[in-house]
This record gives structure tokens, C-alpha cells and sequence, in this order.
């Protein structure tokens, strides 16, 4: 075999084990580009959510309120009854005519029942007593924070209180935080938290949308840079 054969001979075999050695790195290269990372804010221990004997998801209907928490009270033309009330560090609530009530011993739904059933010595118009909770929303919106929410907004409204999501936000993948593990619910901005596992104390997060989704030239750039690479070996 002459010298030229020699070196075309060995500078194919070269060409060819770079080639081999290439193709993985690059489909490493791609799989990492279209992963979707985690947020580092975001929680990775998951936990699931209390069911009741029904098979329904306990919400805060079920559950107790918190200090920093408020009932609103309104009574059909009774403007000095009628306002929102904070409880305090101690559990308590002092509502006008009834005076300090207890209002962290028993679960929402039995604390306005009770309410509305003491008013009934005093009035005979309507009550309405609606709990105000104290929701943190936090992660990729605007303004993260601790917001005041009712059971007829939706998360969608509870994430509106804190400007909206960032332009890296994703509200389509909504979690649930409860003593910091994120619980394993399917959440969506039209869910009325009356209806959700929303619990006081809880946080409403957002994530980030992946990488990829947020830079979607990147794949494109990769691929082409890619075959371009790979041209460029199998002409050697």
C-alpha cells in the first residue's frame, strides 16, 4: 500500500471514530436543550391532599381559619353590623353584637353556621358571612406576596392580585403548597377556590415555563448547527 493510500486509509478511519464519538454528544447536546428544569424555588418533595369519607378533596370549607384571616359580615340594611372582621393572634374575632367569638376551633362551614345562627337573636334580615383568607402567591408573578382571596374568586383571580405571571411564568401548571410540599393536584386558573384544596396557610405557585419553551430558536439553532457538524464529518 502506498504512502497516499496510507494516509487516506487512516484519515477515514480518524473521520469515522470522530463521527461515532460526535453523535452521542450531540444527542446529549438536544436532550438537554428540551428538558424542562425545574425552578430552584420550586418545591420537590410532593405530598397528596386530605379526602373526605365522599371522595372529595378537603378544601378550607372543611378545614379552619387562621389568625389574620377575616370573616365579612353583611346584614341587609345594617351598615353598623355589616364589615369585615380580622381574627387575631389569639383566634379571636370580635363581630359587633356578639362580641369576641372563637373563630379557629372549628371548620368554616361550622363557624358561619354559628354566626348566623347568633345574629338570629338580634335580626331578622339575612346574614351573610363570608371567610377572607390570607393566600401567599409566590414564583414567576409580578408582584409575589401575601393577598386576601374569597371562595368565589378563581386562582386565576388570586394570581391577577399579584400582577399576573412574569413573561416566563406558566399558570397552566398552578401548584399547591402546604407546609412547604407541593401537593399533587391538577390546578388551573378557572378553578374557583371554593372547589379547590386551597386550605389557609396554603401558597399558590407558579413555575417557570421550561427553558425550551421560553427560547424556542434554541432547538432550531441546536439542529441546524447539528447537521451541519455531521456534514461536515461525513465529507472528511
Amino acid at each position: 500500500m502506498t504512502t497516499i493510500n496510507l494516509v487516506r486509509f487512516g484519515g477515514a478511519a480518524i473521520a469515522t471514530r470522530a463521527r461515532h464519538r460526535m453523535l452521542p454528544l450531540l444527542a446529549l447536546a438536544l436532550a438537554h436543550l428540551t428538558s424542562a428544569p425545574m425552578s430552584a424555588q420550586s418545591p420537590v418533595v410532593t405530598q397528596s391532599p386530605v379526602v373526605t369519607q365522599s371522595g372529595a378533596v378537603q378544601g378550607f370549607a372543611s378545614s379552619s381559619l387562621r389568625p389574620g384571616d377575616a370573616l365579612r359580615v353583611r346584614i341587609w340594611r345594617e351598615p353598623d353590623l355589616s364589615g369585615e372582621f380580622t381574627i387575631d393572634e389569639n383566634g379571636v374575632v370580635t363581630l359587633p353584637k356578639l362580641g369576641a367569638v372563637r373563630a379557629v376551633d372549628e371548620s368554616v362551614s361550622a363557624l358561619k353556621t354559628r354566626i348566623i345562627s347568633s345574629y338570629a337573636t338580634y335580626v331578622t334580615q339575612p346574614v351573610e358571612v363570608t371567610p377572607v383568607l390570607r393566600v401567599r402567591v409566590l414564583g414567576a408573578v409580578k408582584t409575589p406576596g401575601i393577598y386576601k382571596v374569597e371562595p368565589a374568586m378563581t386562582l386565576g383571580d388570586a394570581i391577577a392580585l399579584a400582577g399576573g405571571t412574569t413573561s416566563t411564568g406558566s399558570d397552566n401548571r398552578i401548584r399547591l403548597i402546604r407546609d412547604g410540599q407541593t401537593l399533587d393536584v391538577a390546578l388551573t386558573p378557572n378553578a374557583t377556590l371554593a372547589d379547590s384544596p386551597l386550605r389557609p396557610g396554603d401558597q399558590v405557585y407558579v413555575p417557570e415555563r421550561s427553558w425550551l419553551s421560553r427560547n424556542p430558536g434554541a432547538i432550531a439553532g441546536a439542529v441546524s448547527a447539528a447537521a451541519t457538524l455531521l456534514w461536515a464529518i461525513r465529507r472528511q
